[in-house]
């Protein structure tokens, strides 16, 4: 029925709305004038003042031929200038890297698995091995958390808020006058960052939220409410990828950089770290004073954004290898995806694999226990990143390690990235 087209309508198939466009056509057109371009008769047989053709900016639209250099001064899609701070893909840690593998399990044989299987936990064991748990309250959110117990869902989301500012509160991350800059990667609406902004003092520091989209309602206009100098709050709207930090004015004139991140996923992750050390390697001092990241979404890491190769390969683990740690990862979210009780992030995508449940059984490998891989497999990949900031020869007295921020029952993705200043810890 949405395909037909009638005597008065406009002949072109529109792929989006899987229907031909409803715009009138003149008599004896085939085409409107937006998709005249696509009627090549039309087009060699019009006069210049009515032919159209596809704008060079997106081909997605047309515009009068006559009318061409009218309409690429006003295009909406035409490109704008970028800053200085926007070079492409200067956080990706190997531009090089050949595409992804992808390794799906199904293909591996029982022993290959099995032996795997192993090889993870052994890994594990040495060097990773049981993370603590360090859940807590920060002052900041007590209010807020008092007024939602209606709500679950914004509930859970206010609780890993308070937890993480409770955590950077602990290793010496809040601290006021120091003329710090709180740069936010994923910032999103600026959630985390509003919270940080009432803990410290923007008199003399500053908050950078980095996010590559332009959500409605940030939460940083909220501190004009507040009554907030809005001077020290600085958002930009780009892709983690592409922000030299070295270039960023709020950057340059700063004596210290803490990096945060709520559920920052997958490779973005990286880039945000990968970032943090180009401009810790070009500062003389340590500049990059602390880092408090939500880990998530390890299925969608990548060999060429992924951080810490270095600890892998002498780990024994290849690129191929990689492939198959990211795959297993999905086994920590999958096996309670049937529990109403499991609270889960948006960000989640666990892989299902039922069809291959049976199989498992048989090779001894319950639930509990693909869970609890799946869970390991998730750590070393976080472990890499570790060892990756503590290779850093420009700040040598950075701590970093893994923990629990939130209970499993609050989020599946509850491991928190905290490094700090050592001689600052309580």
């Amino acid at each position: 029925m949405g395909s037909e087209v009638t005597a008065t309508s406009c002949a072109y198939y529109v792929p989006r709305k899987k229907r031909n466009c409803k715009m009138n056509v003149k008599s004896g057109k085939r085409f409107c004038g937006e998709h005249a371009n696509f009627d090549k008769e039309d087009v060699t047989i019009e006069e210049n003042n009515a032919a159209r053709m596809p704008c060079p900016f997106d081909p997605n639209h047309s515009c009068y031929v006559s009318q061409l250099d009218k309409h690429l001064k006003k295009c909406n899609s035409k490109p704008q200038p970028q800053p200085d701070y926007i070079q492409k893909d200067t956080n990706v840690f190997d531009s090089s890297a050949e595409d992804e593998i992808k390794i799906a399990l199904v293909s591996l044989s029982d022993e290959e698995l099995l032996k795997f299987i192993e090889k993870v936990s052994d890994v594990h064991q040495a060097h990773v091995g049981k993370l603590t748990l360090s859940a807590g309250h920060h002052q900041v959110l007590e209010p807020i958390l008092t007024s939602l117990k209606e709500s679950r869902g914004s509930w859970r989301h206010v609780n890993q808020n308070s937890s993480i500012l409770y955590n950077m509160e602990q290793s010496g991350l809040l601290k006021k006058g120091e003329g710090s800059t709180y740069v936010e990667f994923g910032s999103g609406r600026g959630q985390l960052s509003y919270y940080i902004g009432q803990a410290i003092n923007l008199e003399t520091e500053s908050l950078l939220m980095i996010d590559k989209s332009s959500p409605r309602h940030k939460s940083e206009n909220r501190f004009k409410v507040d009554g907030v100098n809005k001077s020290s709050i600085h958002r930009l709207r780009a892709d983690i990828a592409d922000v030299d930090l070295n270039l960023v004015p709020c950057v340059q004139s700063t004596k210290a950089i803490i990096a945060v991140g709520k559920h920052l996923c997958g490779a973005a992750t990286d880039m945000a770290l990968h970032s943090l050390h180009k401009v810790s390697d070009k500062m003389k001092e340590p500049i990059v004073k602390g880092v408090c990241i939500a880990l998530c979404c390890h299925h969608q890491c990548t060999w060429r954004h992924y951080v810490g190769r270095a600890f892998l390969t002498e780990m024994g683990f290849s690129r191929r290898d990689f492939a198959i740690l990211r795959a297993l990862t999905s086994w920590a979210t999958c096996g309670a995806r049937d529990n109403p009780l499991v609270g889960k992030e948006e960000h989640d995508a666990p892989i299902k694999d039922d069809a291959a449940i049976p199989r498992y059984v048989a090779m001894g490998l319950d639930a509990d226990y693909r869970e609890e891989v799946g869970r390991q497999c998730k750590q070393i990949i976080d472990y890499g990143r570790v060892k990756y900031l503590s290779s850093w020869s420009s700040s040598p007295s950075l701590s970093t390690r893994l923990l629990y921020y939130v209970e499993k029952d609050m989020s599946l993705e509850n491991v928190l990235l905290l490094s700090s200043v050592l001689e600052e810890q309580d």
